[in-house]
């Protein structure tokens, strides 16, 4: 894992996001881009109305880029504050020796393309958790880099533990989606000191099951335990969530499942409730 992005959005939701993506950098002696998009005045003129005149449009634009780049300074005070008490130095990453390092990047556009696009160079993208459901740019940030670049992503909860990828719980289904993730994560699974495959309710006889996983990752030289649950009067997400807790876990690793209507992905019902409500890092990938 040598190539990680966090999508710089909002100065005050980026403690957690750095303090995850930092610890990551350092652990993986990896090079991290923090990536600012500053939104396109122009791109607002076709809604601007017809009755506004040639100047007034002009001013509307001015005083829209004059607010995008104090915003973008504002989160390069943020980054760069976190980055001097990390102690982590700006590079490219392109050393000879494998040492952790960090750049700072603006891009103009909309912001879940232009994320979207970065993520797909990127072997891990941290953003925020949790997504704001009544935020049209957070759910498009998060379709664009979970469903669209077919890159991982890693959600980072507001209070992150010191320790991220300690103890690993892995929620398995056989679906394609988990496989993938699993496949993904093995950089963390490799550095875990324990490792814990659950799954819950009944196995779906036509997908590989438990047990297979266990002796998958057995090949792999890792080691696991393995764990059945039932979700009782509990939904699924929430069965995880809570044994994610029992046993201290660090880190969650899961597929993401989806529906597609058209071309908008409709997020199932446990990765919403993953997305929402986890306490700890989740590692998804679809």
């Amino acid at each position: 894992m040598r190539t990680l992005l966090v999508p710089m959005t909002d100065p005050k939701g980026q403690d957690s996001v750095l303090k995850v993506a930092f610890s990551l950098v350092r652990t993986f002696s990896a090079h991290l881009t923090c990536l600012f998009i500053r939104p396109d005045p122009r791109a607002a003129i076709p809604f601007m109305g017809e009755g506004l005149t040639a100047d007034a449009i002009q001013d509307l634009v001015d005083a829209s880029d004059r607010e995008g780049k104090a915003r973008a300074a504002r989160t390069y005070a943020v980054f760069e504050e976190t980055r001097k008490k990390q102690d982590i130095p700006l590079g490219d990453g392109l050393g000879p020796e494998k040492t952790a390092t960090v750049a700072w990047e603006e891009s103009t556009g909309f912001i879940a393309d232009r994320v979207g696009r970065a993520a797909r160079l990127a072997d891990l993208t941290v953003v925020p958790q949790p997504i704001d459901p009544n935020s049209e740019d957070s759910a498009d940030l998060l379709n664009e880099v979970l469903f669209r670049s077919g890159r991982p992503l890693l959600l980072a909860p507001p209070n992150p533990s010191e320790t991220i990828g300690s103890t690993i719980l892995v929620a398995w289904n056989g679906r394609a989606e988990c496989a993938r993730t699993v496949a993904a994560a093995l950089p963390f699974l490799h550095r875990a000191e324990r490792i814990f495959l659950l799954t819950v309710g009944e196995e779906h006889p036509d997908r590989p099951s438990l047990e297979g996983l266990n002796l998958y990752l057995a090949r792999q030289g890792i080691s696991a335990d393995i764990l059945h649950r039932e979700s009782d009067d509990k939904s699924v997400g929430e069965t995880i969530r809570d044994t994610a807790e029992t046993l201290g876990a660090d880190l969650l690793v899961m597929g993401a499942f989806s529906h597609s209507r058209w071309r908008e992905m409709i997020i199932g019902g446990v990765t919403r409730h993953a997305i929402h409500h986890a306490k700890i890092p989740v590692f998804m990938s679809h």
